[in-house]
């Protein structure tokens, strides 16, 4: 039996020591016969009539059917030689299973080591050193199928998870970095307005240049960009919160869903102005819902739509299995190119003269909503034009 090819290591270590006891107990017991035989030979040299103790020996052999042994011999009797061999072949006899059985056990160990443990604790040796220095690109690979092969199995996982965990991570630094860049270059534009009205007010206000219904016009534009700055701050305080937040999923009554879906879609088509239909094919119902959740996701996209569409837009919820899909269409012109790759991204928002309060965060937090809810958002454009933005909710 090969004990390499043992899966279990408790198997492999447990046949390792039972070949080694055996093996030692084999060379014990022959080396105690030779130590034995050879005490005897040593005595056999001082025993003076020789004849008389091999007819003893006959006689017993004849009677017992086997030899007797020689009988010791003082040692006060023996010479310096003889002695020191007969003392040595005492600790032979004595110690000798002890040391065998040491020594067989220890190669068996360095043999089942080298075999089975040398090899995956190198490498997860190395898979350590490498992680501690932040070098997470390798692969932890051990073909064995036993223990070792799991612990190698479960640090590849792990390994992968903090790979996940790090781009996630970097990700994360990567998308505040840009979050700093725009809330620097969005909140400029409120700022230097308010400068500017500022100045002209200092400028031309003390020496009374100014009528009362200009002091007015202008104290109403400094309102205006005053709440600009409150909504922005609002706006980065909703996504401060995002982390923190947490899904509380209901079982929802599929009426109370649509009923909430309809009066928030009738309430943005009377402010932008434009009409709406909805879709729904929902199987099931009741479902677990994050209702908070999913309401603000509804109303980031739909007025998102409602903001871009010429006349209309179209809500479509359906249920498949375990997932809530939230379609909307819109007949715009659609995403650009540009906007297909960035608009899920902080504060991304096309130049448009007629959007000056907004700062292009409903996709990014519904991306993150989404996320938070155990789905996805996708975006993209009709093949007759116009946008279609998708939410996916777990609901189950």
């Amino acid at each position: 039996m090969d004990l390499t090819k043992q899966k279990s290591i408790k198997a492999s270590l447990f046949f390792h020591l039972v070949i080694a006891l055996m093996i030692s107990l084999l060379f014990s017991a022959l080396l105690q016969d030779f130590a034995y035989e050879a005490k005897q030979q040593i005595w056999l040299n001082y025993i003076e009539d020789k004849q008389q103790l091999y007819e003893f020996q006959n006689a017993y052999s004849e009677k017992f059917g086997e030899l007797p042994p020689i009988p010791s011999v003082n040692k006060s009797i023996l010479s310096t030689t003889d002695k020191w061999f007969v003392e040595m072949l005492d600790w032979i006899q004595t110690w000798s299973m002890f040391f065998i059985s040491s020594l067989c056990v220890f190669f068996a160990l360095n043999r089942f080591y080298r075999h089975r443990l040398k090899n995956p604790l190198e490498i997860l040796q190395n898979g350590a050193e490498k992680i501690g220095r932040q070098e997470l690109d390798f692969y932890v690979a051990y073909e064995q199928d036993d223990e070792m092969g799991q612990l190698c199995d479960a640090f590849e996982q792990m390994r992968l998870q903090l790979k996940d965990n790090n781009q996630m991570m970097w990700k994360m630094l990567e998308e505040q970095k840009q979050m700093r860049a725009a809330f620097s270059h969005d909140l400029r534009t409120p700022l230097s307005v308010l400068k500017g009205y500022v100045e002209y007010l200092n400028r031309y206000y003390p020496d009374g240049r100014l009528s009362k219904e200009k002091v007015i016009e202008t104290l109403r534009e400094l309102d205006e960009q005053t709440q600009r700055i409150e909504n922005f701050a609002d706006t980065m305080k909703d996504i401060n919160r995002l982390d923190e937040r947490k899904v509380n999923r209901k079982l929802m009554n599929k009426a109370s869903v649509l009923k909430k879906s309809e009066e928030v879609l009738h309430t943005l088509a009377e402010k932008y102005g434009k009409t709406y239909s909805i879709q729904e094919t929902i199987q099931q119902k009741e479902i677990q819902l994050d209702i908070d959740i999913y309401m603000e996701i509804l109303e980031n996209i739909t007025a998102n739509a409602m903001r871009y569409a010429k006349k209309e837009i179209r809500l479509e919820l359906v249920d498949i299995e375990s997932w809530l899909y939230m379609n909307v269409y819109d007949d715009g012109t659609g995403f650009s190119t540009e906007a297909l790759k960035s608009a899920r991204k902080p504060f991304y928002h096309e130049l448009n003269e007629n959007e000056e309060d907004h700062y292009g965060m409903g996709l990014y937090l519904c991306d993150n909503l989404c996320k938070k809810h155990g789905g996805k958002l996708s975006i993209g454009n009709q093949g007759t034009g116009g946008a279609a933005v998708k939410a996916q909710l777990k609901i189950k």
